[in-house]
């Protein structure tokens, strides 16, 4: 007899947790995403397998104190299933703990100390971008929104900026070779029949620490420190991290945030234009004005002695004088008693007695977290064993211990009423231990016929 998708499913889920039950597995997390629900979907991967996790929210909340990341090694413990509904094995985490770091997160630290060494992530050697640029270089996919979305965006804020792409693989092997031969071409843009640039975007889309991990090649690194024109790098989304991203001379957080960074936008300079002509124009009118009164003060012969048209200035003058040495006094005044106060605050035996008071408040709040955890602990203990101690007495199969029995047709349904059956409907009994098939006997028999024994 044929199995629905369903039954074959259930069959699998109850052959895994039956021979596999719980078990504690060490792995290199990859692809991790949390859901709104606080559900985290994660994989477990190492050299040669990778298997499908999740931990659920009231699981994650308790494990708050660990930050999971793509490459960590972690330990789980937890039990194997098959998930209905997509029919794949899945392992569910009851408990975490950090493992170490996995093998990509450890070539990416070290390549960032070697390189960290040289002194490649100085901000000294980071060059500035040009304010007003006139041309850029864009090195990525031509395939793709990123292209596109960088393209719209430089359309609307600087129009006048010429872009040139420069296509390559932003994704598995062989990628970083392509990535690190454009930087170098654009170099040397005249040997290679490139156009001339004021600076280069390195870009590409989010994805997982694998999916970027071209970016984090050594190759690239060089690549980018040696260019003698600056370099953006905006690889990934805001939370994502590359070794591009520290030796570049500028990091951005998205591609289009890399275009936001580097140029101006033309509605500001539009309307910053026309409000510095609005300036000129009244201070122009201000000063026609002034000099046409000084002019026919001149003609009225009021310009005759001097002194007296430049004593009202002088008077200014003296009175600015005073104000700026009142000014002065004051200002040197409130700094000296400003300095005197952050001296007595900064003694020893005032920061003693602040580090002492601090410590004790935090002694304090470590005793309450504690005192609240362990509490709230035992609430959650006492809740299951009842939801337990309830489970278990609902159980059907306490019933069938006790000598009861459950009655199906031949279909699987369950039998309430005898009117459901006609004389010679096949009936499957299902008791505590084994089961039997029968046959419904007309009215005037006393008895089922039973017409094979059990299995």
């Amino acid at each position: 007899m044929a199995l629905t998708v369903t039954q074959l499913v259930l069959r699998l889920k109850s052959a895994v947790e039956g021979s596999v039950g719980s078990a504690c597995v060490v792995g290199e997390i990859g692809s991790l995403r949390a859901a709104q629900s606080g559900h985290v979907y994660f994989t477990l991967k190492d050299a040669a397998a990778q298997l499908q996790c999740v931990m659920y929210r009231s699981v994650a909340q308790a494990c708050g104190r660990v930050r999971l990341c793509e490459g960590m090694l972690v330990e789980l413990h937890g039990s194997a299933t098959v998930w209905e509904g997509r029919g794949s094995l899945q392992f569910t985490v009851s408990r975490l703990r950090p493992a170490g770091q996995g093998s990509l997160q450890q070539q990416f630290e070290a390549l960032k100390a070697k390189l960290a060494a040289e002194g490649l992530f100085d901000t000294a050697r980071k060059r500035r971008l040009p304010e007003f640029p006139r041309s850029v270089g864009l090195i990525t996919s031509a395939t793709g929104a990123v292209i596109q979305d960088m393209r719209h965006r430089l359309e609307q804020r600087a129009p006048w900026v010429q872009a040139y792409l420069y296509p390559v693989l932003v994704q598995g092997k062989g990628a970083e070779i392509g990535i690190a031969r454009a930087i170098r071409q654009w170099s040397k843009p005249d040997a290679y029949g490139l156009p001339p640039v004021d600076y280069l975007i390195v870009a590409r889309g989010g994805g997982s620490m694998e999916d970027l991990w071209c970016f984090n090649e050594e190759i690239v690194a060089r690549a980018i420190a040696a260019c003698p024109i600056p370099v953006v790098s905006a690889v990934g989304h805001e939370t994502d991290f590359t070794i591009a991203d520290f030796v570049a001379d500028l990091r951005a957080p998205t591609p289009t945030a890399a275009i936001e960074l580097t140029t101006p936008d033309a509605a500001q300079l539009d309307a910053g234009l026309q409000q510095t002509a609005l300036n000129l124009r009244r201070h122009l009118a201000r000063a026609l004005e002034t000099a046409r009164l000084r002019l026919r003060a001149a003609e009225q012969g009021r310009l005759s002695v001097p002194t007296e048209t430049l004593a009202p200035f002088v008077q200014r003058l003296d009175t600015l004088e005073n104000e700026f040495l009142s000014a002065t006094h004051t200002r040197l005044t409130e700094a000296g008693n400003r300095l005197r106060f952050l001296a007595a605050s900064l003694s020893p035996l005032s920061l003693r007695a602040t580090l002492s008071g601090a410590g004790a408040r935090l002694a304090a709040a470590e005793q309450q977290l504690r005192s609240a955890f362990d509490h709230a602990c035992s609430l959650r203990r006492a809740r299951l064993d009842a939801l337990q101690a309830t489970l278990s007495a609902a159980d059907p199969r306490r019933a069938l211990d006790r000598g009861f029995a459950l009655v199906r047709s031949a279909d699987g349904r369950l039998a309430r009423r005898s009117a459901d059956f006609a004389p010679g409907d096949e009936l499957r009994i299902s008791l505590a231990e084994g089961s039997l098939r029968a046959a419904v006997l007309p009215p005037a028999e006393s008895a089922c016929q039973v017409p094979q024994e059990g299995v």
